[in-house]
């Protein structure tokens, strides 16, 4: 889910590289397909790819063989991109690779991978979630199956909202239940304020009302922001990019926007209910009362925290009214080598996709990891009557933003930056300047497109 680091060295210098190729990717012969993932081999979704390949090997003996690299990434994913951009700056570049999906339009730009369609079996393509398809589909053409979905929801720990005042608690939505984000700032500042007075031990290690992971921001890991928080947008009717996605004057600085965020701004208002430097595991020592969680919360609290009694409600909505799709979704993704000019060995390439990211897939990594299901037929597996309450209230909670609200993030040739400047230059100024006022909210959304606008000048034909 994390944001890919610097991207190459430059989209100019890629695009350079990749017109000026022999397309040897292409005259490789059909004799294998090698596959490059993100994942480190010992790690559960590097052993799930190879177990999937050893399997598709065993029963396809009459076909290419497939061999698999897993290579570890660092933070962001630098060690695993440095790799595969060296291997595009030296045209070697493997049959499939994975990507995260917001990176992949800058790839298509490049001209580095291969789109899918008339290639794919027959409704291969609709078995995917809705979002999923959109995070892989650029200019109308699918280019990525991603092996995975994702979800953020909101928790809450449970002995300290035992502990309130009955009006406080009133103000919790059941997880059935839509709600708003006045509604959870209400909620977050009722709580503050209850612990700044109480000696409950619920509240012996309380620090904050909200965990909100922009301490990921502070420390460069971007995406963390913007896939958390671009659904203050989504939730209002508008977004930080059009359509386009390399236009963001009138879009990212528009008046929605400024509300959305000053609504956001809220959390560090007075004395802050959030923080840009929040301790490590916040949420999980007790340390706050409230998260903005992802979904690997699940499994981690259950296996390393058992003791945490946590709850689990719907992301919330900006706008009450809105109806759209505005919860934060995407994941990883299979793409193919787009310098591959034999159709022969094109079809063996998506054939092999298409083993790794099907129905059976899809089951099999969520057993395997807790990845929640990237394929329609498959998010039924999610096991939402465990003896663990708290799993199961969670899972039900993600599992319904899957199949009804999520959206994939923006799709642009410019995405990383996108994504820093967002997380960096607006969410971060606003928390660690804790800026409440509309005035100066709307300057650095203008300051953001400024520059925005001069980075996206090399990607527009």
């Amino acid at each position: 889910m994390k944001k890919l680091g610097y991207f190459l060295l430059g989209m100019a210098l890629l695009s350079l590289m990749v017109g000026c190729n022999s397309n040897q990717a292409g005259k490789k012969g059909n004799d294998k397909i090698v596959i490059w993932t993100q994942a480190a081999a010992d790690h559960p979704e590097g052993k799930m790819f190879a177990s999937r390949v050893e399997r598709y090997n065993e029963d396809n003996s009459d076909k290419p063989k497939v061999e698999i690299q897993n290579i570890t990434r660092a933070g962001a994913g630098s060690g695993y991109i440095d790799k595969l951009n060296a291997a595009i700056t030296a045209n070697d570049i493997p049959d499939i690779f994975t990507l995260d999906g917001p990176d992949i339009a800058a790839y298509v730009d490049a001209g580095v991978i291969g789109e899918l369609d008339g290639y794919m079996s027959d409704g291969f393509k609709e078995g995917f979630t809705e979002s999923i398809i959109q995070q892989g589909t650029v200019d109308e053409k699918l280019y990525a199956f991603g092996y995975s979905d994702s979800a953020v929801a909101i928790m809450y720990n449970e002995e300290m909202i035992n502990a309130l005042p009955d009006n406080v608690k009133a103000l919790i939505p059941s997880m059935d239940k839509d709600w708003t984000w006045d509604q959870f700032v209400e909620l977050a500042r009722a709580i503050d304020n209850f612990a700044k007075t109480t000696s409950d031990p619920a509240f012996s290690n309380y620090e904050l009302a909200v965990s909100t992971l922009l301490s990921d921001v502070a420390s460069g890991v971007y995406e963390t922001g913007t896939y958390y928080f671009t659904p203050l947008m989504w939730g209002n009717d508008t977004n930080i990019v059009s359509d386009d996605g390399l236009t963001v004057d009138g879009v990212l600085n528009n008046e929605k926007n400024v509300e959305a965020l000053t609504k956001f701004s809220k959390l560090f208002e007075g004395d802050p209910l959030g923080s840009a430097s929040e301790p490590e595991k916040a949420f999980h020592t007790g340390k706050a009362a409230l998260a903005v969680a992802g979904f690997w919360y699940v499994n981690e609290l259950k296996d390393n925290y058992p003791d945490l009694k946590f709850k689990t409600v719907r992301y919330p909505k900006m706008n009450e009214d809105y109806n759209g799709l505005y919860t934060p979704s995407g994941s990883w993704a299979f793409v193919r080598n787009g310098n591959i000019e034999d159709e022969e060995k094109i079809n063996q390439v998506v054939e092999v996709m298409e083993w790794l990211t099907n129905d059976e897939a899809a089951e099999e990594y969520y057993h395997a990891q807790g990845s929640i299901p990237s394929r329609v037929n498959s998010i039924d597996v999610i096991d939402t009557n465990t003896d663990n309450p708290y799993y199961n209230e969670a899972w039900k909670v993600m599992q319904y933003q899957v199949e009804n609200t999520n959206k994939a993030r923006p799709v642009s040739s410019g995405y990383p930056y996108l994504s820093e400047t967002y997380a960096k230059d607006i969410l971060l100024k606003i928390a660690q300047n804790k800026t409440t006022d509309s005035k100066t909210i709307k300057k650095y959304l203008d300051d953001a497109v400024k520059k925005l606008d001069l980075e996206f000048e090399k990607y527009k034909h």
